[in-house]
């Protein structure tokens, strides 16, 4: 499991059973801890591509200027897939929560950054399965 967090699927009641009995027990590393819920508790995550006027001199600190300054946009839990340098800026392909994602279509998928308009797309299952 990373930070962000892991999670399990089980096929049948049984299977459920056996691992909440066993979650309790269980010691991970150092300030970790297991928890059992139901899969509908889980985040879900759209992809998208985002382009980045400039260059994208830290991720990190972008999302949190964009969290900061578009209300709606939860940045700490987006997920970088690819990233591709071009001329006039930054491609990302990231997974975002769907929260975020109506936030973006609030937005017009322009949210604003402080350093010139960031554009937003949703992918496609179409698009994903040609790459």
């Amino acid at each position: 499991m990373d930070q962000k967090g892991s999670h399990m699927v089980c096929q049948d009641k049984e299977t459920k059973g056996w691992l909440a009995s066993k979650v309790p027990t269980l010691t991970a590393w150092e300030g970790s801890w297991l928890k059992l819920v139901v899969v509908d508790a889980l985040p879900t995550y759209r992809r998208v591509v985002a382009w980045f006027p400039g260059l994208l001199e830290d991720t990190e600190r972008y999302f949190q200027r964009l969290h900061r300054l578009n209300q709606g946009l939860d940045t700490s839990h987006w997920r970088v897939y690819e990233h591709k340098e071009e001329p006039n800026g930054v491609r990302l392909v990231l997974g975002i929560d769907t929260t975020s994602v109506t936030a973006l279509g609030r937005m017009g998928w322009r949210p604003f950054s402080s350093r010139g308009r960031v554009i937003f797309s949703l992918l496609s299952a179409e698009h994903e399965g040609n790459k």
